[in-house]
């Protein structure tokens, strides 16, 4: 494999690369066999920083760029990355990388590698051909990078293999949340999902016609429909019943209401009708749920 780098010794730079014999062991070891940090680290200001590999990584590597700019080439393409957005290269990719040399970024990065990686590039929807999410600036993504650095800057025991194998974990199921939910790439429809969601949480106690919300959202019934489940997973009408029966679970659990009048505030005149849809959800009777031990 043929490797360049450049750019060694940032001011204020932190850096941590497990031991291979650690990290093989790990990877034997059930409660981290499926994710694993091999390095991490930050790089402030990072002027001169480049790093090509003809070959790639057996891992797979991210940064997270929160300051300033960089760049990323991949599968015969260059991609400017910006403050907010994270690089992801898939294992086995040739590649290179580099700050930008007028507003070098500065960045948190980790390489990772397990036998659950798969389908967490999967899940956050990467490919060589588009290895770049946005993510913004979120306090919860960087208290992540800053744990999952920390953890394995100070150790290599099996618990803290342990925890920094969950801590990653979790820092890549925040990422994925953001794909999902991220309205870079169509703003105004998403936003519009978005609103008219709001607008239901705000009238529970409401009926609400589907054409009534496709019109505040300013779309067709069909193309309001077709977005909303692309959005949520879900109808938008039995999205509606879902937040519905969420609600009448708040109320059972924190007031003395009766089924009957939780039905009534909720916009249900029949209160059989409404112990149908709250089963259908919640598999359970709101009575059979009022009486279950929780906490």
């Amino acid at each position: 494999m043929t490797q360049s780098q450049k750019g060694d010794g940032f001011p204020g730079q932190r850096i941590a690369v497990l031991p291979r014999l650690i990290t093989a062991h790990a990877q034997r070891q059930p409660l981290t066999l499926g994710l694993l940090p091999t390095d991490a680290g930050y790089f402030p200001r990072a002027k001169g920083h480049r790093r090509e590999r003809t070959e790639g990584l057996d891992q797979a590597i991210f940064i997270y760029c929160v300051k300033g700019a960089g760049w990323c080439e991949i599968a015969g393409q260059r991609h400017e990355i910006k403050a907010g957005e994270l690089v992801v290269i898939p294992p086995h990719q040739p590649h290179a990388y580099g700050a930008d040399t007028v507003s070098p970024w500065t960045i948190h990065w980790f390489h990772a590698q397990g036998a659950s990686l798969p389908a967490f590039l999967g899940e956050l929807n990467v490919s060589p051909q588009r290895p770049v999410i946005f993510l913004g600036d979120d306090p919860q993504v960087l208290a992540l990078f800053e744990e999952v650095l920390d953890v394995v800057e100070h150790g290599y025991t099996p618990q803290r293999m342990l925890h920094a194998s969950h801590a990653l974990s979790h820092l890549l199921a925040v990422m994925i949340r953001h794909r999902h939910e991220s309205w870079r790439k169509q703003p105004d429809a998403q936003q519009k999902i978005s609103q008219t969601i709001a607008y239901m949480k705000q009238h529970l106690g409401q009926p609400l016609q589907l054409d009534a919300l496709a019109a505040l959202a300013g779309f067709s019934r069909s193309r309001y429909c077709a977005l909303f489940k692309k959005q949520t997973g879900f109808a938008a009408m039995d999205y509606f019943n879902r937040l519905r029966m969420h609600r009448a679970c708040q109320l059972l659990d924190t007031t003395g209401l009766s089924v009957k009048a939780i039905a009534s505030g909720l916009g249900y005149d029949d209160p059989l009708y409404f112990s149908r849809m709250f089963r259908s959800v919640t598999e359970v009777s709101p009575m059979e749920y009022r009486r279950q031990r929780k906490g």
